[in-house]
């Protein structure tokens, strides 16, 4: 439909300009005789070189300057109309940007002038006066109009094409004002969380950790270790825990990570090993599995997911398994991804999803974040999950 659109409005453009050019010829004795109102010879061959230059009007659009540089040899060595010209001139004002583009464009105006001054000289040789007379008049009339469409409608052209492009980005400005507002409200409401945690558990895990000192003091004298060490890995996980809890406060704040609380850095397998050892002190028989090639070198992201995934799934099996035992298998390699799977036997009355449901939640939200997946079955007293975290072959932690 849109080239059919460009072909008629070409088309049209073309029989304007023979009827232009009819008209022309009737302005220059050369061209037209004064007593018949007949072509000359002379009058054929122009008007024939004046056709030519109408076939240079299918690229008005493409390429302007060509119909423009027709436009004005037949306006001026031929001693025809600027119809041509005044077509690609108008093409040509519309996308003109640079200082020569304006300077090509005074030009042609300059043709189109020219023009018609030639002609009205042409016709102050006609010897019929009122034809003489009735020519000028025409010349002028359209002149005018030719000027006046010409910058009319490349001035209108610009000017809509101005509104718009000022319109788009004002969309555009309106919509990153919107995301900066977004981003602003999220990190106020990051502040007021770190704030609210920091005035809350930060206090009392730091009060946790003085009372558990105090008491572990107290009864240096006791005879009894296993209170000792009760207390003191008491004392151990409060104190680890005010540590992570501060890593994570300084992940919410603007300023990022302080020197005295920096977030923990991946340290490949030894978290890992960390974790099993963290699980069997506290009566979990961990049967551990691990075979990833490369741990070390993968994403800090991803090591971090496999850490959290696996502590939290540990926890679950020291709440809710029945012989607080589970076998836990980790198994991957760049570009294949990494397999985690952990199973414990449950008891029929209390099943590993019988507590809040966040654990499993937080497991299924952090492989998500990375583009991985997370299933959980419970069937005959085996409660299992499975976790698959995609790992480029080229993606290694710099």
């Amino acid at each position: 439909m849109r080239a059919v659109v460009s072909g008629l409005i070409v088309l049209t453009m073309i029989v304007v300009g023979l009827l232009v050019l009819v008209s022309a010829t009737m302005t220059d004795p050369a061209l037209a005789d004064p007593a018949t109102g007949e072509a000359t010879d002379f009058g054929v061959v122009m008007a024939g070189l004046g056709m030519l230059a109408l076939l240079t009007l299918p690229l008005y659009r493409h390429a302007p300057l060509v119909p423009m540089l027709a436009g004005t040899v037949a306006a001026l060595l031929l001693g025809l109309d600027p119809f041509v010209l005044a077509v690609g001139l108008t093409v040509w004002i519309v996308r003109a940007r640079r200082r020569w583009h304006w300077v090509v464009a005074a030009a042609g105006v300059a043709v189109i002038l020219i023009s018609a001054g030639l002609h009205l000289h042409a016709l102050s040789g006609w010897p019929d006066e009122e034809h003489r007379r009735t020519g000028q008049i025409t010349v002028v009339a359209l002149t005018v109009l030719c000027l006046g469409l010409v910058l009319g409608i490349s001035l209108w052209t610009r000017q809509r094409r101005s509104a718009e492009a000022a319109e788009a980005q004002a969309r555009a400005a309106e919509h990153t004002s919107e995301q900066l507002s977004e981003q602003l409200t999220r990190r106020r409401e990051r502040d007021e969380l770190a704030r609210e945690v920091h005035d809350t558990l930060a206090s009392d895990l730091s009060g946790l950790s003085l009372h558990v000192g105090g008491l572990e003091k107290a009864v240096q004298t006791t005879q009894d270790p296993q209170l000792r060490e009760g207390l003191r890995t008491t004392r151990d996980y409060a104190d680890q825990a005010l540590t992570n809890l501060r890593a994570l406060l300084t992940s919410l704040r603007e300023s990022g990570a302080d020197d005295d609380a920096p977030a923990p850095a991946p340290q490949g397998i030894t978290d890992l090993q960390a974790l099993f050892e963290e699980a069997s002190a506290q009566g979990v028989q961990v049967r551990p599995f691990v075979l990833v090639d490369g741990y070390s070198t993968a994403p800090q992201a991803l090591q971090h997911t496999v850490r959290r995934i696996t502590g939290e799934a540990l926890t679950n099996v020291l709440r809710h398994s029945s012989d607080r035992a589970a076998e836990v298998s980790i198994a991957g390699s760049p570009g294949r991804g990494i397999d985690l799977r952990v199973s414990n036997r449950t008891a029929d009355s209390a099943r590993f999803t019988s507590g809040s449901g966040t654990g499993l939640t937080g497991i299924r939200e952090r492989a998500q974040l990375l583009g991985g997946t997370a299933e959980v079955q419970h069937a005959d007293g085996l409660f299992t999950l499975t976790v698959h975290l995609p790992w480029a072959a080229d993606d290694a932690d710099a």
